[in-house]
């Protein structure tokens, strides 16, 4: 193809700027009856838009709220293992990985804490944290020295530690030695506290090194009291872990980590069930969905098809005129085709005012329980380009018989006796 046969000529830009005027005049002759054709069209339209949106809005509140708690994207190991810190810096550096630390055997991970009026709050929760923590807010830096901590919210009322007041706690740390009962204690200065609604129980946020010193401690491999002191850099050292915290990096990528841990022979619990509760039930509004959109998408073009053909028939004189008087079977074909996309677009406009209508007065009726979503119902930027498309190819389906039956028709037909 040539350089100049890739643009139309000015020819076919006439004819195809006639065609349309001539197309446009007809509408505007039978307004009443495109009223009808583009308000039956919208009628159609609009209650597909409000249930995709309605859809969109559901299924973006189950999952925003699942993802609200990060502890759904969490994968428990349970019990004790050896991992290799090769195999979990691999795992942490996985793209279905958002967050790795290594812990301590569960029967290590807590400490005895004394607070400032010498009260002992025994088995307190400790969790080995880091940069990226999912379960601390972004307002909050994780511990950089094993002294330094994070305590839960309620840990925080029940030591009497108040939000952006420095507080401190001792960890008093058991241990039985040599047939002797010991223990140890280590101040921690507290950065900060974790909201009830990131973490519900009393807990501590500690640097992992301080939970591998507790460890060695009570298996009798070092002293907490003396030299040499706790540093951030003695978890580095370690080579094998009994435990990890993991979490994966969406929903959907829960399954396939845990299942690559599980291969590795590790025995790991998840929030499976709610996960694949939400996604099943996705899938199943969304093959409603798509039937319902089948069978008013067909609607649509045999409504507005009967309709174009009927109208054609009507008029089957003038497109004989107009054969008559020169014009190709392409412009008479193209008449209806442009009518088609005409319509479809003004009831498309139309059904999304309808569901703009539609979706303000939803959210409104359930803003009580939509809580940080805002919304009942939304239809994103695809769904809008995919309605239009989806409209243009009804117009062309419908109109397709009118067009073959307006290109049928003869120019000797005007010659005859009406």
């Amino acid at each position: 193809m040539t350089p100049a046969a890739a643009f139309p000529t000015p020819g076919l830009v006439t004819a195809l700027t006639e065609t349309w005027r001539m197309a446009w005049r007809d509408l505007v002759h039978d307004r009443r009856a495109v009223l009808v054709f583009v308000l039956t069209v919208a009628a159609i339209v609009a209650p597909l838009l409000l249930l995709l949106g309605l859809k969109n809005g559901f299924i973006d509140t189950l999952r925003q709220n699942l993802l609200r708690d990060p502890r759904n994207l969490e994968i428990i190991v349970f019990g004790s293992s050896e991992l290799s810190r090769p195999w979990l810096d691999a795992l942490a550096a996985r793209e279905d990985s958002l967050f790795v630390v290594p812990k301590t055997r569960t029967i290590n991970a807590s400490v005895d804490l004394l607070d400032r009026e010498r009260r002992l709050h025994t088995a307190v929760e400790v969790l080995p944290t880091g940069p990226g923590d999912p379960l601390l807010p972004q307002a909050l830096n994780a511990p950089r020295e094993p002294r330094q901590v994070l305590v839960s919210s309620i840990l925080a009322e029940r030591l009497g530690i108040q939000e952006g007041v420095p507080g401190s706690v001792v960890a008093v740390i058991k241990r039985r030695h040599n047939g002797r009962a010991e223990h140890a204690r280590v101040p921690l200065e507290v950065l900060g506290i974790v909201p009830e609604r990131h973490f519900p129980r009393p807990a501590i946020f500690a640097h992992p090194a301080l939970l591998l010193a507790a460890e060695d401690y009570r298996d009798g491999v070092r002293h907490l009291d003396g030299d040499p002191p706790i540093r951030p850099e003695d978890a580095d050292r370690r080579s094998t872990f009994a435990n990890a915290r993991v979490y994966a990096s969406s929903l959907d990528a829960v399954a396939g980590l845990a299942g690559h841990m599980r291969a590795h022979g590790i025995e790991v619990r998840t929030q499976a069930e709610r996960i694949a509760a939400v996604q099943a039930l996705e899938r199943t509004l969304s093959l409603l969905f798509q039937a319902l959109a089948g069978i008013g998408i067909a609607g649509c073009v045999l409504a507005l098809g009967g309709a174009l053909w009927v109208s054609t028939e009507r008029k089957r004189r003038a497109v004989a005129m107009l054969r008559l008087f020169g014009a190709s079977r392409r412009s008479v074909a193209a008449l209806p085709v442009l009518q088609a996309v005409v319509i479809a677009v003004g009831g498309l406009l139309i059904a999304f005012g309808v569901f703009a209508i539609g979706a303000s007065i939803f959210n409104g009726l359930l803003a009580a329980s939509l809580g940080d979503t805002r919304y009942a119902a939304r239809l994103g930027a695809g769904n809008l380009l995919a309605a239009m498309a989806a409209m243009l190819l009804v117009a062309i389906l419908a109109s397709s018989a009118a067009a073959w039956h307006a290109s049928r028709v003869a120019p000797a037909e005007a010659l005859r006796d009406p």
